[in-house]
């Protein structure tokens, strides 16, 4: 997937936890609010813009200037860097220079900006539907009224503590841990959601729950139940020993106690039971999957009855749960970490009740934070800054527009595209597409180490890729929300309630691949292997990365290679465990399989080992495969359907332009620009820990390191950084 442009992976809110903002749903303009409870096998191309959403968080009185949208030139390059030392700062180092990290973000590059410009079209629509008035359409009202309660809160100080007492009040009434279930429900059913899943665990309390396609017949709907229950991003941040995660854990602790005494608790009891509650949590990570395991879907194909749910963990009262959030009955239930829920079983078991009281609570209190006003987002962003280096915390326009985003995505979503994604943009991108599907039908037929049956089998599921470009083609009805003007926290809870039952009211049910998992407006893009699709929102279909203005090679190099790192994903080291129909079932000739599982092997092996600027961590090439492998056969796969394009047209890619480029340095030197973005040092640390894809820098440099066509373009020799002594490919 595009997995992590990162530019700002949803975590709009610190209630849907900073993990989320460090992983997996892309606020590159807000993470949709309909996405799947769990589904830990979707790719998605964000990759290194995936913080800034989370400062979204946050407010702050003062806007920052208007941002315009960027157009790619190849003629910015740093020439006092070789093409063949460092391409990455060659393409970058210039534009980098001249787009210093604003103090309100904590990533700054193509993806992000186009983020923010997109942010500013949803202000303009959302402040012309603000004002109350007849003439509103009914998703006018809403979008509107949302934005309204929003910046209402922020600029009237309100406290909106209140707003969670009734659960409060139910935490504080348990008599027995049987009735955790019952308390957990309620939780998950409002501001605790349910269903933020990632690539390192659900981020809810407790655990996750929701629809899944069965992976053995994704005709199918079933239930989902996967591990969760940390409020840090992931168990390494609970389990590591270094200096930094215990600094991180310390200043964790603190915000626990924070919370808990804007609650009412004493400063003592407060710095007490938040040694709890990191001890609670601390169990729990220590019993998680860890996210490489995570990675494959055999590892999480974990098939149980409802019965043997039960036994699984009988200390909880699973029928008063599933009653509680209007869960229909299934025959299946997936469960992604059984040893995780063995140990959470022995917690429940072992632990008192004014233990769980004391977890619920702060669950609570984290998950609704973001929603109780300035005090409390002030409180979250102090933590969030130790993750991500974050300076200062943005205006509340922006905070309101990725809420209403992430809450009624497509109904502010159809505005959007109205307003910037005419008819024939959708259309050139369509043949980008088409392009770029042929081109990796003639690269199946093309390989060497792949036998006669495990091609048939690979263009059948090419042939069934479903392409999804700009938005649905059926909206999201939100006839049945009531959004008002009275209570903005009134209004998260109110729309999370109707996400959750949205969501259920899919178990159970066919498969619907029509389904959007991301929102218009999002930068970013994903590939779902169960339903075989590869989707583009709307967002990621303009300049720099799509532009109207620009000829087939700069398109074909920005858009274009995100396109094939898209439909590589179908064919990367998940993806491929997966048939043309989604089902997980190996298709692959032994013989085949081991020589899939060689190159990969180096695939991972390159990208394993010191970042660029950020010290004392390394990479994981086995936690970043996947991408890796998308990203090196991404942009393959698009140079192949370009230069088609080109002989169509009777050109070539070694045509040059009035500056003396050929097509093939402007390909490349489009591809670089798409990834000329800074990170904070804070950020990328945690994005290395807990994030499938690669930092900017090696997206480029060990991309092009592999691929003759580069060191040709650019006259690259053998020994220069650029060419790796050993290249690596899988497509």
């Amino acid at each position: 997937m595009f997995e992590s442009y990162l530019s700002e992976l949803v975590t709009f809110e610190w209630s849907a936890q900073i993990a989320r903002a460090i992983m997996s749903r892309t606020d590159f303009l807000s993470a949709s609010s309909q996405m799947a409870l769990w589904r830990p096998s979707m790719k998605i191309y964000c990759a290194v813009l995936l913080f800034a959403s989370a400062v979204s968080c946050v407010a702050q009185s003062s806007a920052p200037a208007p941002i315009k949208l960027d157009h790619i030139d190849v003629t910015l390059v740093d020439s006092a860097v070789s093409p063949c030392d460092n391409f990455y700062q060659h393409a970058c180092g210039k534009l980098n220079a001249a787009n210093p990290i604003p103090a309100d973000q904590v990533s700054w590059g193509a993806g992000t900006k186009l983020a923010m410009w997109n942010r500013q079209v949803l202000r303009e629509i959302l402040e012309k539907n603000e004002e109350a008035n007849s003439s509103r359409t009914p998703n006018e009202q809403k979008i509107g009224d949302m934005f309204e309660t929003c910046k209402e809160q922020e600029s009237s100080g309100a406290n909106d503590l209140k707003a969670i007492q009734p659960l409060l009040a139910k935490i504080n009434g348990m008599n027995d841990k049987r009735e955790i279930a019952g308390v957990l429900a309620a939780i998950h059913s409002s501001f605790g959601q349910a269903w933020t899943g990632d690539d390192n665990q659900t981020n809810v309390a407790m655990f996750g729950y929701g629809p899944t396609p069965d992976y053995n017949d994704v005709s199918r709907v079933v239930a989902g139940v996967d591990q969760g229950g940390l409020g840090m991003p992931g168990r390494d941040f609970y389990l590591g020993s270094d200096a930094g995660m215990k600094a991180i854990r310390d200043k964790y602790v603190a915000l626990i106690a924070t919370l808990l005494k804007m609650d009412g608790m004493n400063e003592a009891d407060a710095t007490h039971s938040a040694s709890t509650v990191l001890r609670i949590e601390t169990a729990m990570a220590q019993a998680q999957m860890d996210n490489i395991t995570r990675r494959d879907p055999n590892k999480t194909n974990n098939r149980f009855t409802q019965a043997q749910l039960k036994e699984l963990v009988p200390a909880f009262d699973w029928a008063t749960y599933l009653k509680g959030i209007g869960a229909p009955t299934v025959a299946l239930y997936e469960v992604s970490a059984p040893d995780y829920f063995r140990a959470l079983n022995k917690l429940l078991v072992n632990e008192d009740l004014a233990t769980w009281k004391l977890y619920l609570r702060w669950q609570l209190l984290k998950a609704a934070a973001p929603s109780l006003g300035n005090e409390w987002r002030t409180a979250n962003f102090e933590f969030f800054r130790t993750l991500t280096g974050a300076k200062v915390q943005p205006p509340a326009w922006r905070r309101c527009a990725v809420a209403v985003d992430q809450y009624l995505g497509e109904a502010l979503g159809q505005v959007y595209v109205a307003q910037v994604f005419p008819p024939e943009s959708k259309a050139r991108a369509q043949k980008m597409v088409d392009d770029i599907e042929t081109a990796m039908g003639h690269d199946i037929d093309n390989v060497s180490w792949m036998q006669a049956d495990t091609k048939r089998q690979a263009h059948l599921k090419l042939a069934a890729v479903l392409d999804k470009i700009g938005y649905p083609d059926k909206w999201i009805d939100y006839g049945s929300l009531t959004i008002t003007r009275d209570s903005y926290a009134a209004n998260v809870e109110r729309a999370t309630a109707f996400e959750l039952k949205r969501q259920l009211n899919l178990t159970g049910k066919p498969l619907d691949r029509a389904l959007w998992l991301m929102t218009p407006p999002t930068v970013n893009a994903y590939e779902d292997p169960q339903t075989n699709t590869i989707n583009f929102p709307a967002g990621i279909l303009q300049p720099l990365f799509f532009d109207s203005s620009q000829d087939d090679v700069i398109n074909y190099g920005a858009e274009g290679a995100i396109v094939g790192h898209e439909l590589t994903h179908g064919f990367d080291d998940q993806g491929r465990k997966f048939d043309e129909k989604g089902n997980l079932r190996d298709w692959w000739t032994a013989e085949d399989a081991k020589e899939y599982d060689q190159r990969g092997a180096c695939i991972a092996k390159e990208y394993t080992g010191s970042v660029p600027g950020v010290a004392g961590v390394q990479q994981n090439g086995k936690l970043t495969q996947g991408e890796d492998t998308a990203d090196n056969g991404g942009i393959h796969l698009a140079l192949a359907a370009l230069t088609a394009d080109l002989q169509q047209r009777g050109k070539t890619m070694s045509d040059t332009d009035s500056n003396g480029l050929t097509n093939m340095q402007r390909f490349f030197l489009a591809y670089a620009n798409t990834w000329c973005t800074q990170v904070r040092p804070e950020a990328l640390r945690t994005q290395i820990l807990t994030n499938p894809h690669s930092v900017p820098e090696l997206r480029v440099n060990n991309v092009v390191s592999n691929m003759p066509e580069f060191h040709k373009a650019f006259s690259c020799k053998a020994g220069q950084p650029m060419v790796h002594a050993e290249q690596c490919r899988v497509w």
